[in-house]
């Protein structure tokens, strides 16, 4: 199983190694080219720092190339080598490429179930894009008629223990839409924790 806590976390947090701006937008990635496997979205990654694609999006690196500054990180941090440079290197593959993939295939997931509670009450939801999804950090939209009443952000459970710093940015970003923005949680096993919460909070803006 892929492993992305602990203190190498929180070094690559503090760094900012995969922050989309200094890294790859991989979301993105996923969204644009839909990679079926980990090699694939692997393969993409190194293709997009290394060629120019048509989508326009840009990588600032390779997960090697990541997993090298997750090592040298540790010199400035420790005045040592906590990790090996193949560990940083599988920590920064097991988040780029393994859980992003489980990110949004637990995205479609979440999509398909909240559907099938909405669509009883009249409410349509689907995935958002573009600035929507970059910018103001939303996932998923409830829409009523046509017209936007909340968003969804989902995320697992881990996100609750990560820097102040970055749980502020997304809540942040998202409050720039101006509606609700709701958090649906996924554990270990996939399972979204939280979704008669979430349900409940939606159906009040109805």
């Amino acid at each position: 199983m892929a492993y992305t806590g602990g203190e190498l976390n929180r070094l690559n947090g503090k760094y900012g190694i995969s922050a989309p701006q200094r890294s790859v937008p991989v979301m993105k990635l996923i969204k644009t080219h839909r990679p079926k496997s980990k090699g694939e979205l692997y393969e993409l990654i190194k293709y997009h720092f290394e060629k120019k694609c048509h989508c326009g999006i840009k990588s600032k690196g390779t997960v090697e190339s990541f997993g090298k500054k997750l090592y040298a990180a540790q010199l400035q941090e420790y005045g040592e080598y906590k990790f090996t440079l193949k560990e940083c290197i599988q920590w920064e593959y097991d988040l780029f490429v393994v859980q992003s993939l489980k990110g949004k295939n637990i995205e479609l997931k979440a999509l398909q179930q909240l559907q099938k509670i909405l669509k009883t009450v009249h409410l349509n939801i689907q995935e958002a894009e573009g600035f929507m999804d970059e910018e103001l950090r939303i996932d998923l939209i409830v829409l009523k008629k046509e017209k936007p009443i909340c968003g969804i952000q989902v995320k697992p459970l881990t996100f609750n223990n990560m820097r102040e710093g970055v749980i502020f940015f997304n809540k942040n970003a998202n409050a720039k839409w101006g509606r609700p923005v709701y958090y649906l949680f996924y554990d270990e096993a996939e399972k979204i924790t939280n979704l008669d919460e979430v349900t409940g909070n939606i159906l009040k803006n109805i």
